[in-house]
């Protein structure tokens, strides 16, 4: 079938300055992370439950679950604005990601100041350990927005520095000591969890783009960048076989530019490979999108019509076969004047196939140069 044109990575990164693909991992990873969140907020209630009164530890934990049904809400919308392609919306919910990050990154800072007003030392440090899992766990997905997990990380990590220095006691300070530490290693660490990804992505971009590139080669011809002789009969059989499924018409067009080697005799091979270009070029103006066109090879051009009669055929054929007549090519600002020669064969019990349905066509073309040449035979 007629392949499409796909979308350069690069175009897609304009989206946003975020990648799409870093986007599609938020989405994939997210999930996880939630679970991971009720997972330490269950297991904070579990410690914590005998010193910080029910109704506290009540209005917390359902923060914690709305704060995380709405994460996955927003990401289930930057998967919809990413499939639609809706920059607009798509900014505007990678804001609204960055901004929850605050909010949700408060709710550990308010589980952090309960501890220090209910539970006895050294409970202050337990809730130093979650809060590290917390940004720890946070990092699978959140780097992929990276704004968005600073965001986080200093929301919570920096209020369990002011309780170390407001415990202030040789262990609290030995602590302290190492979150200095632990700060600076772990940003180094998720910006290069964030730098690797992203890496990986343009890698796997220029990979794709270099595979479609080569893939368009192998199917194209060089000098009129119309379909090549081996992907017309693949991509024409193919087509065959659903009209016949489906009961559809097909028909195959062959046209010939007339008195081409008189062309290239009088003005050279280069005035007319230029016709060539120019002739495809004219012919691509006169077909659909789902036409398969391709030179087979010297001034021989074919075109495959799915779903089209033989009469309709005839039709797109006169058209070509008129716009050709009445257009002057010129080379190096001398005028040529060219004709085709046009045969048509159609899909049926006995042409049931491309290589078929080629030869059909072929004979019916002879036959029209037989005849005077410039002229359509069905």
């Amino acid at each position: 079938m007629t392949p499409t044109m796909t979308m350069k990575s690069s175009d897609s990164v304009g989206m946003h300055d975020v990648h799409p693909k870093l986007i599609e991992d938020l989405v994939g990873h997210t999930p996880r992370v939630a679970i991971a969140t009720i997972v330490l907020s269950i297991i904070y209630i579990g410690i914590f439950y005998r010193f910080i009164p029910p109704l506290e530890l009540g209005a917390w934990f359902v923060y914690q679950v709305l704060s995380t049904a709405y994460r996955l809400h927003n990401v289930r919308n930057l998967a919809r604005c990413l499939k639609e392609g809706d920059r607009k919306q798509l900014r505007k919910n990678q804001t609204l990601f960055m901004v929850f990050a605050f909010f949700q990154a408060s709710g550990w800072v308010v589980s952090a100041v309960l501890v220090v007003i209910y539970a006895p030392e050294p409970y202050e440090m337990i809730s130093l350990v979650i809060a590290i899992g917390v940004v720890n766990s946070a990092a699978l997905s959140m780097t992929s927005i990276y704004k968005a997990y600073l965001i986080f990380y200093f929301v919570t990590m920096l209020p369990q520095t002011v309780i170390m220095i407001h415990y202030g006691e040789r262990h609290h300070i030995g602590l302290l000591m190492m979150i200095f530490i632990a700060i600076p290693a772990t940003l180094v660490l998720s910006k290069a969890i964030h730098k690797s990804r992203l890496e990986n992505i343009e890698a796997h971009d220029e990979l794709e783009e270099s595979v479609r590139k080569l893939y368009e080669l192998s199917i194209s011809d060089n000098l009129t960048n119309t379909y090549n002789r081996r992907y017309f009969f693949e991509a024409s059989d193919e087509l065959i076989a659903s009209a016949t499924k489906e009961h559809n018409n097909a028909s195959l067009i062959m046209l010939d530019i007339d008195h081409f080697k008189q062309i290239n005799d009088t003005h050279g091979h280069q005035a007319g490979d230029l016709i060539l270009i120019d002739l495809a070029r004219l012919i691509k103006n006169t077909l659909r999108d789902s036409d398969i066109f391709a030179r087979l090879g010297g001034e021989e051009f074919s075109i495959f019509l799915n779903q089209t009669s033989l009469q309709g055929a005839g039709v797109v054929a006169e058209k070509i076969r008129m716009a050709v007549e009445n257009t002057t090519f010129n080379y190096e600002s001398t005028p040529i004047q060219i004709t085709v020669s046009i045969g048509i064969s159609e899909l049926n019990s006995q042409n049931t196939t491309a290589d078929e349905l080629y030869k059909e066509s072929d004979k019916k073309l002879y036959i029209a140069k037989q005849n005077g040449r410039n002229q359509v035979n069905l």
